[in-house]
């Protein structure tokens, strides 16, 4: 990393610590730099007698050719008086309000496919976990309660960027949807990246994030797309049993189980209305191992989903990213969907949690299924340090 501290002497100026700190807060500077490619960090500072006012810029490499136009240079006056430059040598990070913790992680909660916060469907995402034992991993995914819960660790193998571990409450999983969209928004965020490549257990998975934020995302969001690894899929051999736990005498396509990491098993419902009135009996749901049911209906040009899975600790999840890439393959298979048509996916309405998944299978020149991206949003909605 690179550092630098510019100075400004603010005798004989007319501004003043105060009138730089206003202008700081009323001219959107910070909301400026902070889309300032390659910034790591960047602080504004002031002397204790206010006769200096400055600011320290920490880059991840060399600084960029092009910046915002400095503006404290026309309120004090006149250019930078004195300037800085360093190497960074180590980092280190302090204990924080609660006191000394020689093992501190920190994190943030994305909520992945939302364009806003408490929307979607929370992951919490810990960077740095290298010296995290899987057992403590497994406590922490329990302690935040959450569906899922990714933890960063340095690669195995040289084409991936970091290694991946998802948990759910109850269990690790191989591979999931909404953990590594969530993820890949974090680390994309964190490193400022528009390509990354995650070490899962079912292959590296590649991503691409669009961090340019719209009329409805801040600066804390991105658009991710993922390539899935291509599931297999067999009819599932508990299909009436399955249909009796959910209510219902039938399903509007065969029931089949796919497996990308997850196993999804997809029951369609003949509508909306059919779909959002279904009450599972999650009693009789929880002893099917190893399975999320899930169980979809067309509306107009989109489609609902909503997934139940008492064996991943999972009553009703509110976006099932690695169940969106399944469902296009599944609809493509049965005649609903062309291959390579993008499929809309809503799910988590009746949760409160509304997500927005779009999802698409191409065929690849044998016939077979080559390929399946997911897309979507994902915004930062919380951060915090656990203290393990």
């Amino acid at each position: 990393m690179k550092m630098e501290i510019a100075w400004w002497d603010l005798e004989g100026s007319p501004a003043t610590a105060q009138s730089l700190e206003r202008h700081l807060n009323e001219d959107g500077v910070v909301q400026t730099w902070q889309a300032v490619e390659g910034l790591r960090e960047k602080f504004w500072i002031a002397d204790p007698a206010g006769k200096r006012w400055g600011a320290v810029i920490v880059w991840e490499d060399e600084r960029p050719p092009s910046l915002p136009e400095n503006l404290a240079a026309s309120v004090v006056g006149y250019p930078v008086t004195h300037r800085d430059h360093f190497e960074v040598q180590a980092v280190a990070q302090g204990a924080g309000p609660f006191g000394v913790r020689d093992s501190s992680h920190r994190y943030v909660v994305v909520d992945a496919f939302a364009t806003e916060p408490l929307r979607g469907n929370p992951v919490a995402v810990f960077f740095d976990a290298a010296d995290l034992t899987g057992s403590q991993m497994q406590r922490i995914a329990k302690e935040m309660n959450l569906s899922e819960v990714v933890f960063l660790l340095p690669p195995t193998v040289e084409d991936a960027d970091v290694r991946v571990r998802i948990f759910t409450p109850v269990n690790e999983l191989p591979f999931a949807g909404h953990p590594l969209l969530g993820a890949a928004v974090a680390v994309a965020l964190d490193l400022r990246r528009d390509r990354l490549r995650f070490e899962t257990q079912m292959g590296v998975v590649p991503f691409r994030i669009d961090r340019t934020s719209d009329d409805r995302c801040g600066g804390s969001s991105a658009y991710v797309s993922m390539e899935q690894p291509i599931p297999a899929w067999e009819p599932y051999e508990h299909a009436e049993e399955l249909l009796a736990a959910l209510g219902i005498t039938s399903s509007t396509l065969p029931v089949e189980v796919y497996r990308n990491g997850p196993r999804h098993v997809f029951v369609g419902l003949p509508d909306a209305e059919a779909l959002a009135a279904l009450r599972p009996d999650h009693r009789a749901l929880a002893a099917f191992p190893d399975m999320a049911a899930n169980c979809f209906a067309q509306e107009g040009e989109r489609w609902l989903l909503r997934m139940f899975s008492p064996a991943y600790g999972v009553v009703e999840d509110a976006a099932t990213g690695s169940a969106a890439g399944s469902l296009a393959v599944h609809l493509g298979r049965h005649g609903r969907v062309e291959f390579g048509k993008t499929v809309e996916i809503h799910q988590g309405v009746q949760l409160g949690r509304d997500s927005v998944m779009f999802a698409v299978a191409t065929l690849a020149e044998g016939g077979e299924v080559g390929l399946v991206r997911v897309s979507g949003h994902g915004t930062v909605a919380a951060e915090g340090i656990i203290h393990v």
